[in-house]
């Protein structure tokens, strides 16, 4: 359809013209003015004139409220016989060239009356419904004349690709067309919400009423046995059409493929024929090309992509949740529809809007409930295992070549493996945007629960992992077991694609597989492992069939974003692959201008750069020791602080971004990093010219300041004023005369806990009666007869004790 014909509003509330009219002050019930033998409660003529419009509009908008209900009563009664009336003498009207404006107001502030009624008729009666939209393309509101009748006899079609039997829903979809367009596109230029409530409620029921009508079967009277006649239940609409569409997939992808290029032949024996009608044509079903063609059957794949959108957005915000459930449990359940959106996603040669259409349904089957997507999954990563030699799993890794380049062949059963396809290849925002949301979705298990905050330590084991993840939303063993059981498939098999852009230069082949079945998956896959292992002995520019995936900072950034979410949700695994694969380091070098990204990409962007340090901020969140002593091994800061040196500080995200991580580590006291930090980091620039770190931060903020103070704290030293060289000084202790000597930090550690052990010891052991043999006190005057407490004996017991 062309776009809908929208009048600019003139501004102002709605139905503002009409408060210029006065009610007739001798108006009274008059029982002589009868349509169709009903009294009118108003002085309204029995049949009006083109000259009675400005009386009539002066008595409808001077209605009083008790007056109200008996005036949609009248108008209502006999079809909206008076309506009619109204709307017949706009022909001639405008053959002649009169000014329609007192005629549009009248008929826009009948319908403003929201009487469901008057509604319900004008949207059921297609020469009712146009001969109104015609009347209000006059409506002095707009800034200039509305085109309605255009677009509804020229523009607008009822396109199907399966021909629709069923009449009751034929006329449901017409008039929820009827609501929807009047309710959009004529009254709400000039009106706001509120006043098109009986609208709204309308498409609601329609809506409804017309997705059971999609799923349910009809009965179909079948002949049987001594001319008795039974019915059996027949194909739903959804049915055929979701049919059609694996018709149509299966059928292109050989095609591409090369293993059917004579494809000749309709697919219809019969051509459908337009019924003829008195209506308008836009009434009529208009079938999508039937014949075989390449270019027909990508018309069809995509009529059918959209109207299942269309049904999958309807069905949302439509139905209630007994009605919701079951939708979902016949469109996925009783169809293969999840094989084919995968086999949708992952074709390279798929346009965005086809694209779009296949991720808004799987975002609806995820919103409504992930376990869904996830047992999906499972099953086919089970049915696989089961049909299947090693080969297939090893297609599902990547298998970079001696240049550092991978290719992406995606099996079109895979579901998963497919949105991850999306993922790494679309360069599209808002498809990026779907994609991301529903990978976050299906990989909210739920399980972590708090586990973020409580295993500050080790590795642990699955067990306990699965233990200390179960949370209150877990109702049962099933549940816990299918979602654990769906991470360990994602970590194995499917994670390295998600970040394979940031460590291989990525390809993508140009031809496609044709649909998997029992019969032809063993072939498929060895097709998969003989592509990667040509591909893996020589380069990609001698493959004319591959194409390469650019880089996009939007992309990556998209990416981290979903990396930083699984830090936080499942720290067992995400802990154990960023710790194997090292992608931290890997992701921080794009932080950096003069280490660019390995595929040159260019990592200039901000909205990259603040990826990168959010996914470093959710590693440092989880406060786990593993990844301290892993940035500390690789000097996974030194990026960091190279991008905090080349941006000014000050209004910056970037330098924001890092500062704040810096007085995370204060805060949390995190020792491993604050040492790592200030020996390395914090000390005086070797280049005469350049600014240390501090240097740079102190005229706005204090934070490494700060940062070397608490590090000087916990090793216990405090700084002479007059000691440049930083030497950390006694106090004036000393010891036998001499200064004390300077204890590292780890003896002072184990010292404190040492005392803190044996005070709690002394405080269970000590009797109520110590005080009476204890012997004199130090400030007796028999204490100078009490044995030295500092002699060298008890030094080598505490010594001892110590170590």
């Amino acid at each position: 359809s062309s776009p809908l014909p929208m009048g600019g509003g003139a501004g102002g509330g709605g139905g503002g013209t009409l408060h210029g009219f006065h009610m007739n002050n001798n108006s009274h019930l008059d029982n002589s003015n009868t349509v169709g033998g009903v009294s009118s409660p108003l002085q309204l003529p029995e049949s009006p004139t083109w000259d009675d419009l400005q009386n009539i509009g002066d008595v409808i908008a001077g209605v009083h409220l008790h007056q109200r209900e008996d005036f949609l009563i009248f108008l209502s009664q006999s079809d909206c016989a008076y309506i009619k009336l109204l709307l017949n003498l706009f022909p001639p009207a405008e053959g002649r060239g009169e000014d329609m404006t007192e005629l549009a107001v009248i008929i826009k502030t009948i319908l403003l009356l929201n009487d469901p009624e008057i509604i319900e008729y004008v949207t059921s009666d297609a020469p009712t419904f146009e001969s109104v939209c015609a009347v209000l393309e006059y409506d002095p509101e707009l800034r200039e004349k509305a085109n309605h009748r255009e677009f509804i006899q020229k523009c607008a079609k009822f396109r199907t690709v399966v021909k629709m039997e069923d009449d009751e829903l034929v006329s449901q979809i017409h008039h929820l067309f009827r609501v929807t367009y009047l309710r959009d596109n004529v009254l709400r230029p000039t009106m706001d919400e509120s006043s098109l409530s009986t609208l709204v409620s309308l498409a609601q029921f329609t809506q409804s009423d017309i997705i059971k009508g999609v799923i349910t079967a009809p009965k179909v009277k079948v002949a049987g046995a001594g001319g008795v006649a039974s019915e059996l239940p027949g194909l739903s609409y959804l049915t055929k059409v979701v049919r059609l569409l694996a018709v149509e997939i299966d059928a292109i992808r050989t095609v591409i493929s090369g293993e059917d290029e004579s494809n000749a032949g309709p697919i219809c024996q019969n051509q459908p024929i337009e019924e003829e009608s008195d209506v308008t044509t836009m009434w009529q079903q208009h079938l999508a090309p039937q014949d075989s063609s390449l270019s027909s059957r990508h018309i069809r794949r995509k009529g059918c992509l959209m109207f299942l959108k269309e049904l999958f957005c309807k069905a949302r915000v439509s139905l209630q949740q007994p009605e919701k459930d079951e939708f979902i449990e016949s469109c996925v359940s009783n169809s293969k529809l999840l094989y084919l959106l995968g086999a949708i996603l992952s074709d390279p040669n798929v346009g965005v809007d086809e694209q779009g259409a296949a991720l808004e349904m799987v975002s609806v089957v995820a919103m409504h409930d992930p376990c869904v997507i996830r047992r999906h999954c499972l099953q086919g990563a089970g049915t696989a295992a089961e049909s299947s030699s090693n080969e297939m799993f090893s297609c599902l890794r990547p298998d970079p070549n001696d240049h550092r380049e991978v290719i992406f062949i995606c099996p079109p059963n895979d579901l998963l493996l497919s949105i991850l396809f999306v993922m790494s290849t679309a360069a599209d925002a808002g498809i990026l945007l779907q994609t991301s949301e529903i990978i976050r979705i299906i990989l909210d298990t739920d399980i972590v629960g708090d586990q973020g905050t409580s295993l500050n330590g080790s590795f642990m084991n699955e067990e306990n992992d699965i233990n200390a993840m179960n949370s209150q939303n877990i109702r049962h063993d099933t549940g816990l077991e299918e979602q654990n059981s769906f991470l360990a498939l994602f970590y194995d098999r499917y994670i390295q694609w998600l970040v394979a852009p940031f460590q291989y230069k990525l390809f993508i082949s140009k031809s496609i597989l044709p649909l998997l079945s029992e019969s032809n998956q063993d072939e498929s896959f060895s097709a998969i492992n003989r592509i990667r292992q040509e591909f893996k002995h020589c380069s990609a520019s001698e493959e004319k069939s591959l194409t390469s995936v650019a880089g996009c900072a939007v992309r990556s950034s998209f990416t981290l974003e979903i990396l930083s979410f699984c830090v936080r949700a499942h720290v067992y695994r995400m802990k154990f692959f960023i710790l194997r694969t090292r992608l931290l380091g890997t992701i921080l070098k794009m932080l950096c201008q003069k280490a660019p990204h390995p595929h040159q990409m260019a990592s200039g962007g901000k909205c990259l750069k603040l990826a990168s340090l959010k996914f470093l901020r959710s590693v440092l969140s989880v406060k786990d020791e593993f990844y301290h002593r892993h940035i500390v091994q690789y000097n996974l800061f030194a990026p960091v602080f190279d991008a905090f040196r080349i941006t000014p500080v000050g209004r910056n995200l970037i330098s924001s971004a890092v500062l704040e991580m810096c007085d995370f580590i204060r805060t949390e006291n995190i020792k491993s990093l604050l040492e790592y930090i200030v020996t390395k980091h914090l000390t005086k620039s070797a280049s005469p010219g350049e600014k240390s770190l501090e240097d740079i931060a102190n005229p706005h903020v204090d934070t490494f300041a700060q940062l070397r103070r608490t590090h000087e704290e916990n090793i216990g030293m405090h700084l002479d004023p007059n000691n440049e060289e930083g030497n950390p000084g006694n106090d004036g202790a000393t010891f036998n005369g001499r200064p004390a000597p300077v204890i590292n930090k780890k003896a002072l550690e184990d010292q404190r806990k040492y005392r803190e052990a044996e005070s709690e010891d002394s405080y269970f052991n000590d009797d109520d009666d110590d005080d009476e043999v204890m012997g004199p006190l130090p400030n007796d005057e028999n204490a100078s007869s009490l044995p030295a407490m500092s002699d060298t004996a008890s030094l080598l017991a505490d010594v001892s004790s110590l170590e």
